[in-house]
């Protein structure tokens, strides 16, 4: 269920060297996988950059499977071709709206989150589309980097505007309905970072679909982040079949180990 690999990529204002990757995934109590993931091949990390997605097929709306297998496909393939260009968050934004028109346009009614990491020289850049993950866990504590794209985050701006109070936004029914995603008709507009995130010797960075995070609290997460990458992956699959839930869903983790 799970596999190791270490592609060797120094990151300057660092002393990393290396990236290790675990990965693992099960589907759950569901009869079908709708989770993608992938990666750079590792013989083109050193000279493209290396990038690492996961992409999460849409319940409810018909071809998830195949639109979350090519947004994987094409995120890692337009990575490739990023090279030194800068800035890395314009390019994602494009890359983004390029995928999501050619979903449209395919007219399969799928629909997929997404989140894609990006580690060159100078650091690592990610993006999200939805509410697939990216975390960092750095010094035993975990932080969520990536901002959901879901409707409870705009209820938050109107909290902040003092235009709605923070119990009233707990108590919206859609609050947890996605606004943000590949497939739709309107351009999704994709959580990116401008600077370069520069790790840590020992940093991990986890990129999960809502099928980990939903099922795990903080405080398992880390415990399983605290392994190596693939220890680290599969602690954390493993931790889920434990919860045993009745409506579990498809659930996918790729660890990025920062060595």
């Amino acid at each position: 269920m799970a596999d190791k690999f270490t592609v060797s990529l120094c990151i300057s204002g660092s002393d990393i060297n290396e990236i290790a990757i675990g990965n693992a995934q099960r589907r759950g109590a569901r009869d079908y996988q709708e989770d993608s993931f992938g990666y750079t091949p590792l013989e083109k990390a050193e000279s493209e950059g290396f990038a690492a997605v996961v992409a999460d097929g849409m319940g409810g709306l018909s071809a998830g499977d195949q639109v979350s297998a090519y947004a994987v496909s094409a995120i890692i393939e337009m990575c490739s071709q990023i090279g030194s260009i800068s800035p890395v968050h314009t390019k994602f934004r494009q890359m983004i709206s390029a995928i999501n028109r050619e979903v449209v346009r395919g007219e399969s009614g799928g629909g997929c989150t997404a989140a894609a990491v990006f580690c060159r020289g100078d650091g690592v850049y990610w993006c999200s589309v939805g509410d697939s993950r990216i975390y960092i866990f750095r010094s035993g504590i975990i932080f969520q980097l990536s901002e959901d794209g879901d409707y409870q985050n705009r209820l938050l701006d109107d909290v902040i505007a003092e235009k709605l109070t923070y119990e009233d936004m707990l108590e919206n029914e859609k609050k947890d309905s996605l606004v943000q995603y590949i497939g739709s008709k309107d351009e999704p507009e994709p959580d990116v970072n401008v600077l370069p995130l520069i790790p840590q010797s020992g940093d991990r960075i986890l990129i999960c679909s809502d099928g980990v995070y939903n099922a795990l609290s903080l405080e398992e997460m880390s415990r399983a982040l605290s392994n190596p990458a693939r220890e680290a992956a599969d602690a954390l699959i493993e931790e889920i079949v434990k919860k045993n839930y009745e409506n579990q869903d498809n659930n996918t983790a790729v660890v990025l180990e920062f060595i």
